[in-house]
């Protein structure tokens, strides 16, 4: 259920558990938005790829900022427990952030409605992909939100990029760095994810505990580049061939 992660307040230490509590109240408020999108798709007649399209850039943008503002709320909720737990001294109360750019929404919904131009009939293939680009955007404002605080909190956090489960080579990467970064900004294009990323950006202070271990991942970020130099691209590829990751 959203927001049950809150019944973990008072904990010293950030746990994998309660790392793990978070992404699953973010991945609730996503398993919503691409209800309400499913539900919405039932009455469009993809026979009409032109049609279609001009629908969905009506219809997602709202969709996305009614549940982005969802994701914002939580991240935002958890910004503060965090910050509460860490024993930060002076006030301070998360904002959330501001709601994607519309043409933002409306591009991605353009590209999967790709597919109703080229043997997808029945619309099967853009609804997932629709879904795909649904659960990015929807999380992107929660994701956000964390950033914005960090840069905003006089506290001066960092934040680092948490996996979970199974992550891909480009997410191992970033997580292996631990919380280094001081907003989305110096994060540069570290601070983007792809579509059926679970990783979160979460905020730390010093002493705080970690939800997981990035030595562990660096030591294997090492071993990759040992064997492939100093070419991201090149060691991202001897990770994804040594972990049999994406």
């Amino acid at each position: 259920m959203i927001l049950s992660w809150l019944s973990l307040r008072g904990l010293a230490v950030v746990t994998p558990a309660e790392a793990a509590a978070y992404r699953d109240a973010q991945r609730d408020v996503v398993t919503l938005a691409r209800a309400a999108l499913a539900d919405w798709w039932r009455d469009l007649d993809v026979s009409d790829a032109n049609a279609a399209v001009a629908a969905l850039e009506s219809f997602v943008p709202d969709l996305v900022a009614a549940y982005g503002d969802v994701a914002a709320t939580v991240a935002a909720d958890w910004y503060d427990v965090l910050r509460v737990q860490a024993g930060v001294s002076g006030s301070y109360r998360a904002q959330l952030a501001e709601s994607l750019p519309a043409e933002q929404v409306r591009a991605s919904a353009r590209w999967a409605a790709g597919p109703l131009f080229d043997r997808d009939p029945d619309g099967e293939r853009a609804l997932q992909l629709m879904a795909q680009a649904v659960q990015r955007l929807v999380q992107q404002q929660g994701r956000d939100t964390m950033t914005r605080n960090v840069r905003s909190d006089p506290s001066r956090p960092r934040w680092m990029r948490v996996p979970h489960g199974r992550t891909c080579a480009f997410c191992l990467m970033l997580a292996s760095r631990g919380p280094v970064y001081l907003s989305a900004a110096t994060a540069g294009a570290y601070n983007r994810y792809h579509d059926a990323c679970d990783c979160q950006p979460m905020p730390y202070w010093q002493g705080q505990g970690l939800p997981y271990d990035p030595d562990e991942l660096y030591s294997r970020y090492l071993e990759a580049r040992e064997v492939a130099g100093g070419d991201t691209k090149a060691i991202l590829a001897q990770l994804r061939k040594d972990l049999d990751i994406n």
